[in-house]
């Protein structure tokens, strides 16, 4: 019953109901890929995007190590939740914080950033851009 009500719902409002859910079973294992920048030992993988073409969003690992530091200006709004290491973040003109596991960080769209780690940092993050656009 609740399956037709459903589908009666959705017929009336014009929509078809599309059920995408997608699994990434032990994701945080897989490689993360250079940003190939020379001198700064920073990775980002995107892991999956959505398809909707007016407000798209992306997920993936972030990964920051020993080194020299990055530093990043978004052009879309971010937010990351370390999962191990710690990261150390500076904001252009603001404060400077050390993320460690569980620590969740959020940047509005023209937030510059500078990323270093006096080790190794892995966050992972959900940004509101297309897949492999930074």
């Amino acid at each position: 019953m609740h399956g037709q009500s459903t589908a009666i719902i959705n017929q009336n409002i014009g929509r078809e109901l599309i059920m995408a859910m997608k699994h990434f079973k032990n994701a945080q294992s897989k490689d993360i890929s250079s940003l190939g920048i020379e001198g700064i030992n920073a990775s980002l993988q995107d892991l999956v995007s959505s398809s909707n073409e007016t407000s798209p969003i992306s997920c993936g690992f972030f990964k920051m190590e020993a080194g020299n530091p990055l530093e990043y200006t978004y052009s879309y709004d971010e937010c990351k939740i370390m999962l191990e290491g710690e990261m150390t973040l500076t904001e252009a003109g603001g404060e400077t914080i050390t993320l460690t596991p569980g620590d969740v960080v959020y940047f509005d769209s023209g937030t510059t950033i500078t990323f270093s780690s006096s080790t190794s940092g892995t966050a992972f993050y959900v940004g509101q851009r297309e897949f492999g656009k930074l």
